[in-house]
């Protein structure tokens, strides 16, 4: 009998494609790129792979086309060490794309949503009530998240990324939720958020709506962390060599979810994060950027 998943991954897949150039192109202007390549990715994958190589038993669930991107993806989940398993695989639909241009130390990301906007709240598996810790994003129906998130047992985990506001009950379902400074101002309904300072004032604001702990990722920066006890905490990110950005948030929150199923305290799960977001930058793409985590240093050395 196979082993229980410590971590589900409710979200989407993606294949990649992704192009470098050395700055970013002005509208109605045409660049020269140095270089293109594709990947498997999506937010959802991404971080089911970061869990998996952090030392979590990872489950996905998901859809993609009946295509040859689907199939690719799904071996290359499996490769990976994540269960497929409870992976739809939709003949109606593609799989979802995303476009990423990378240029800068920074990127940016056009996503065609395909299979991951095709699949119902009715057809979530049993697997989902079981785990540990149950991991959603974004990039799929808010109605489907939100029922993930009703039934899993174990800590609700969400990455509100794309960014987007809530509806309250989702919010107040949230055990973790994990975000950028740019996300943190949408969800939590500001003009923006630059500061320490205003960052520890929103998570509050987002605590007082019923979500249990909140993190806020900063990039070269680290994280700030707020626990549901309150007591906010400040993480930095060791200095590291930046080739490529794409799928470093995704890592810190797929080894979060994997520390925190396997008990670490928040802020420890949130302080490997960390460490993992660093160690994704230091080669180009997502998935294929990531090391063995499980082996990786564990303390950040600014």
């Amino acid at each position: 009998m196979p082993e229980a998943p410590s971590v589900v991954v409710v979200g989407s897949i993606n294949v990649d494609h992704v192009v470098t150039a050395p700055r970013f192109p002005r509208p109605g202007e045409t660049i020269m790129g140095t270089s293109v390549s594709s990947s498997v990715g999506g937010k959802g994958a991404n971080q089911a792979v970061a869990a998996a190589l952090a030392g979590a038993t990872v489950a996905m669930v998901a859809g993609t086309g009946d295509d040859a991107d689907g199939a690719r993806a799904r071996e290359r989940l499996v490769q990976r060490g994540v269960s497929t398993d409870d992976v739809a695989v939709l003949d109606a639909h593609v799989t979802g794309t995303a476009w990423i241009t990378v240029a800068e130390q920074d990127n940016t990301i056009v996503v065609i949503a395909g299979a991951n906007h095709h699949w119902a709240a009715d057809t979530l598996p049993a697997s989902i009530g079981t785990a540990a810790v149950m991991l959603a994003q974004l990039e799929i129906p808010v109605e489907v998240v939100h029922a993930a998130a009703d039934r899993t047992t174990g800590l609700f985990v969400l990455n509100a990324a794309p960014a987007a506001m809530l509806p309250g009950p989702l919010l107040a379902r949230c055990d973790v939720l994990v975000v950028n400074e740019h996300e943190l101002a949408v969800v939590a309904g500001l003009d923006g958020v630059t500061d320490e300072d205003g960052i520890s004032a929103a998570h509050d604001a987002l605590r007082g709506r019923g979500v249990g702990a909140v993190v806020t990722t900063r990039g070269a920066r680290g994280a700030i962390v707020t626990a549901a006890d309150g007591v906010t905490t400040t993480l930095p990110a060791p200095r590291t060599d930046v080739v490529d950005t794409t799928g470093a948030g995704d890592a810190f929150t797929g080894v979060l979810a994997a520390r925190l199923a396997a008990g670490d305290p928040l802020v420890e799960a949130a302080r490997r994060g960390v460490i993992a977001g660093s160690l994704a930058v230091q080669a180009v793409g997502a998935q294929d950027s990531y090391p063995d985590f499980a082996s990786c240093p564990t303390e950040a050395h600014p």
